[in-house]
This record gives structure tokens, C-alpha cells and sequence, in this order.
């Protein structure tokens, strides 16, 4: 009895092979990372890009910016770009010949009426300052 025990566990865990007789598959072992020159300089380039990349964004926006504003008060579209002792709040200066009297005020609520009689309004007072 004792034999036929040892007969079912016959094959040792040695051998590689199962209680068949067949050979048991064993689970693959991984190499490790193994890379040849070319892609360890790969590598090594593509972080030296990055880095450079990196430490270099902030100075070329500045240049980039500076070139770009350097060209503010030359030429015809000069007077049209906004800067800020330029330009004009509305309804700061209502008063002083900001041209937001020439309009009509719509408001909200206005019956159909009286939207069409600001509509004149605007009409007769703009065929009044073309004829000045």
C-alpha cells in the first residue's frame, strides 16, 4: 500500500514532468529590460529634447512676445489697437462726446409700438446728421 502511494507520486518536482509521465509547461521567464546602443540613445536623446524643451519655452515665448508688441505705435492700424491709456469705458464718460447719446435705447418689455417709433426716431436722426 505504502508502494502504490509512492507510485502516485512518482515523478519528483525535479524532473518536470506530472503524475502522466508528461512534461509539465513552465511559465516563461522575462529577460529583464534588455536594450541595444541604438535605442539607449534613443532614449537618452528624446530626454535631452525634452529637458531642453522645457528650460527653453519660457525665454522664447518672452522674445516671441516682445517681437510681437514691438510693432505698436508704427503704422495705419496703430491708432485701432487698444491699449490701456487708449481706450474708452463706455458709460464713464457718457457726457463727454462718447457717442452713446446717438443711440436708441431698446428695453426689454417694449411693445411693438414703441420699438417702432425708436426705430423712427433713430431713422430721422440719422438722415439729420448725414444732411450736416
Amino acid at each position: 500500500m505504502i508502494h502504490g502511494m509512492v507510485s502516485c507520486v512518482s515523478g519528483s518536482p525535479s524532473d518536470g514532468r506530472d503524475d502522466d509521465g508528461e512534461p509539465v509547461p513552465r511559465l516563461p521567464r522575462g529577460r529583464g529590460l534588455r536594450l541595444s546602443v541604438p535605442e539607449l540613445l534613443r532614449i537618452a536623446l528624446l530626454a535631452i529634447l525634452l529637458v531642453f524643451l522645457i528650460v527653453t519655452q519660457r525665454p522664447c515665448a518672452n522674445a516671441v512676445s516682445r517681437f510681437v508688441t514691438s510693432f505698436g505705435n508704427q503704422g495705419s492700424a496703430a491708432k485701432a489697437m487698444p491699449r490701456p491709456d487708449n481706450i474708452d469705458v463706455p458709460g464713464s464718460a457718457a457726457g463727454s462726446g462718447s457717442g452713446l447719446e446717438s443711440y436708441e435705447h431698446l428695453r426689454p418689455g417694449m411693445t411693438d409700438d414703441e420699438v417702432k417709433a425708436a426705430i423712427e426716431r433713430a431713422r430721422a436722426r440719422a438722415a439729420g446728421s448725414a444732411a450736416h
